[in-house]
């Protein structure tokens, strides 16, 4: 408690104060009211301040403040100026005879400590502290480690920066081969930058380049000589003055024959990428076999083109270090079929839109074929059908419409239309698991009912599916009329009122040409499952396709994000329409359509890569196709995907003031277990621990994001992993909000600016309580004496 300067450590004991009145008015009763009167004020502690104490000066001068802060220090003026301390700092901190003095070498001008300047400032006495900073800090925590001093805080505006951020270019290239990299420049304000790359120590290469300021991508190429690896050093030069600490970077590309890319059903892309001298392969489906011989592979066609198998070995593929990329088209993503395969399991995209796309009111009807022949096969094609069936009730909305009708001889509706819901969907599973088999193949009363079914409802979308796997024997022998009907004639009325039909047929019996003619006339799409194993998949994704709106036909002009591996950034020059589709969490997203649905997405997934154009260089691409960045960028992303894998696959994340190593290490397909890997940087070493089949993970201090991380198994550097983060020097964002902080919770000011700036000094520093004790001694022996002596003195009276 404080009272007009006074401060008490144990104020509650003056409580007792007014008590002292209840004492007995015997003889020397006021001196012994003053005396326990003093003994209480010395018990609770009390304490007097005054003006008075040290202030202390801090001033950065690191690389990303400069000499601002030591400029800006004469236009701080008052009294409080005599007798300060002034401090400079960076990584270290010292005192300095005033604020023009020479910086010493010895402070380490290349980083910033802000806390232990904090700290080496209160111990040199300091009472308050003004810090004059632009709040970056790329070592300690300020917060953690305050003074017990006010500390006031003027915000010196960070120093503009140039700095190198990416070196893009292949982890491998072929000899002979003519190289494509980026180098990825920040600038915090408009320059006339020089790039200057060398090869191997060879003379360098010199790109001139008026850059803006923020992001920019500077392109460029070089040749591949020989067998021999290739270290690529790159610097940037700009035509202001600033730190050059952050202006370099290095890269290493591993130089072998290379193996060619495998394109299936893309000759756009094809052209696009011999036109770079990329050695391509344009295949087929049936190229798909293990193992792949490709650096990567494209893919431009229906999920039903390819065996469950060949599924199963293209994710494989990109598991153990390959590359994959599906292009847009009509049979490409949603269209495809793609929905739920091993395929759709790695790309950076999911085909399923149920929280991205606004639906309209959608009504599907399923007449499913459950005569006798549905029986045959193991599983049957009877319980492939109802597992289809049961992924069409599951992806449904709440809002959507489903019903099912099954037809062998006669037909019978195993759920009538009704909605999604819960329980809904509880009831159409149960129908669908109690489907049996019976009878022969007669479609025509099942489907005009179903279009009966639809044109009484309200729904925005309707739709009918059928599904067939043998002949159909309307109008012969003893099932029907003398006449087959008009299948097609029944379809394209139904076009005509709003529902349109797809078709499925199962098998290699299937009345192909009927249900194919259905199909075309009633505007829908037909669907071949010759191996009955897919037929789930294409049952179920064709419901997606028919319910969701996949295509995006409108002229659209996309949106480019900032990316290593694109040249872009902002808007584009408009393309004419691609597939909607919704990222993955893992996604990076290079170039973005409506509602952040990604047009070129990639994505890491095991030891390899994928990537995602969901437009058509055959078609669709518009105005940007007219650029000459779009080969550079396909190009690249190609590249990216082609990297292969070493043995050793190692990456880094910074976390805190730690540095999280992930080591995976396969050879051949099988994992490396039991290796003895370090980790190494900037001269610290960390032994990394195997936490999974191949999986090696430790932490390193560090204290800084610059530089390369070695992973080393006795004595020999296995991986390389480049920390291309920004220089923590120049991460100045939230440094003014820094300060703000350290002000708040020392009790500071957080200044505007220096004009008018006149701290309180105040210095506890007197204790009163042994005054008071001694008071309260002195006047306890005077009561002594007085009843000692004044009785004596009253008894020799009486006598």
């Amino acid at each position: 408690m404080v009272i007009a300067g006074l401060e008490f450590t144990f104020p509650w004991v003056l409580v007792a104060l007014p008590l002292l009145l209840l004492l007995p008015r015997a003889r020397g009763w006021l001196l012994r009211v003053l005396g326990l009167a003093a003994l209480l004020l010395a018990l609770s502690g009390p304490s007097i301040s005054g003006p008075g104490g040290k202030m202390t000066l801090l001033i950065d001068v690191s690389q990303s403040v400069g000499d601002a802060a030591r400029a800006l220090a004469p236009e701080l003026e008052g009294d409080w100026r005599r007798g300060a301390g002034i401090f400079y700092f960076a990584a270290e901190a010292g005192e300095v005879p005033a604020e023009d003095a020479a910086v010493a070498p010895e402070l380490g001008r290349e980083s910033t400590d802000l806390a232990r300047a904090l700290q080496v400032a209160a111990a040199g006495g300091a009472d308050r502290i003004l810090l004059l900073s632009d709040g970056a800090q790329s070592h300690g925590d300020a917060l953690q480690a305050l003074p017990s001093v006010p500390v006031d805080t003027l915000w010196v505006a960070p120093r503009a920066n140039a700095r190198l951020s990416g070196l893009l270019v292949p982890e491998q290239a072929a000899p002979g081969e003519t190289v494509e990299a980026v180098a990825v420049v920040e600038s915090d304000r408009p320059a006339r930058a020089r790039l200057l790359v060398s090869r191997n120590g060879t003379q360098p290469l010199i790109i001139e380049s008026d850059l803006p300021a923020g992001q920019s991508a500077i392109p460029f190429q070089f040749d591949v000589p020989s067998n021999a690896d290739i270290q690529l050093n790159a610097r940037i030069e700009v035509d202001y003055d600033q730190s050059p600490v952050d202006d370099s970077r290095t890269a290493e590309i591993s130089v072998s024959e290379e193996q060619p890319v495998l394109i299936i059903g893309d000759p756009a892309l094809a052209d696009l990428l011999r036109a770079q001298e990329f050695d391509v392969v344009e295949g087929e489906p049936a190229d798909v076999q293990a193992p792949l011989p490709y650096s990567a592979v494209v893919l431009r066609d229906t999920a039903a083109s390819f065996t469950p198998g060949q599924l199963e070995q293209l994710r494989s593929y990109v598991e153990n270090g390959g590359g994959l990329m599906m292009t847009g088209g009509p049979q490409s993503f949603g269209f495809g079929g793609w929905y739920r395969t091993p395929v759709e399991a790695v790309l950076p995209v999911d085909t399923d839109l149920r929280t991205e796309v606004e639906i309209p009111l959608v009504a599907l009807v399923i007449v499913l074929d459950r005569s006798q022949s549905m029986a045959t096969g193991n599983p049957s094609k009877i319980e492939l059908a109802k597992e289809g069936a049961l992924g069409v009730v599951e992806v449904a909305y709440q809002d959507d419409l489903l019903g099912m009708i099954v037809f062998s001889d006669s037909h019978q509706w195993a759920f009538r239309l009704r909605q999604a819901t819960d329980r809904g969907k509880l009831e159409m599973l149960t129908s669908i698991v109690s489907i049996g088999t019976g009878g022969g193949t007669i479609l025509e009363p099942a489907y005009r009912d179903a279009i009966s079914t639809l044109n009484q409802s309200e729904a925005a979308l309707k739709h009918v599916i059928i599904l067939s796997d043998g002949k159909l024997y309307d109008g012969q022998g003893p099932f029907g009329e003398s006449q087959p009907p008009n299948f097609s004639l029944v379809a394209t009325m139904a076009a005509a009122q709003g529902i349109t039909t797809s078709a499925i047929a199962i098998g290699s019996s299937a009345d192909f040409e009927v249900l194919q003619a259905i199909a075309k006339a009633g505007g829908g799409r037909y669907h071949s499952a010759l191996d009955v194993a897919t037929l789930p998949r294409i049952f179920t994704s064709e419901a997606l396709t028919a319910t969701r709106s996949l295509l995006r036909d409108e002229p659209l002009r996309p949106i480019a994000q900032p990316h290593p591996l694109s040249p872009y950034d902002g808007e584009l020059p408009a393309i004419d329409a691609y597939i909607a589709s919704a990222a993955k969490p893992t996604a990076e997203i290079l170039i973005e359509g409506e509602q952040e649905e990604p047009v070129l997405a990639v994505r890491r997934h095991g030891l390899g890569r994928t990537a995602a154009f969901t437009s058509d260089l055959n078609g669709w691409t518009g105005a940007l196709a007219g650029g000459a960045q779009l080969p550079t960028l396909m190009g690249t992303v190609v590249r990216w995907l082609q990297a292969q894998p070493a043995s050793y696959g190692a990456s880094a994340s910074r976390e805190g003031n730690e540095l999280r190593v992930v080591v995976d290490a396969v050879e051949d397909g099988e994992y490396i277990n039991d290796a003895r890997l370090e980790a190494r940087l900037g001269g610290r070493t960390v032994s990394l621990e195997q936490v999974a089949p191949g999986r090696y993970e430790g932490r390193l201090p560090v204290d800084t994001d610059q530089g390369t991380l070695l992973v080393v198994e006795g004595g020999e550097v296995v991986a390389r992993v480049p920390l291309d983060r920004a220089h923590a020097e120049f991460d100045t964002g939230g440094g003014r909000d820094l300060l703000t902080t350290v002000s708040g919770r020392t009790g500071g000011v957080a200044l505007l600016s220096p004009e008018g700036y006149a701290p309180e000094l105040q210095t506890s520093g007197y204790p009163l309580w042994p005054y008071l004790a001694l008071a309260a001694l002195a006047l306890f022996m005077a009561e002594l004496a007085q009843r000692r002596f004044g009785g004596e003195r009253s008894t020799r009276a009486s006598s």
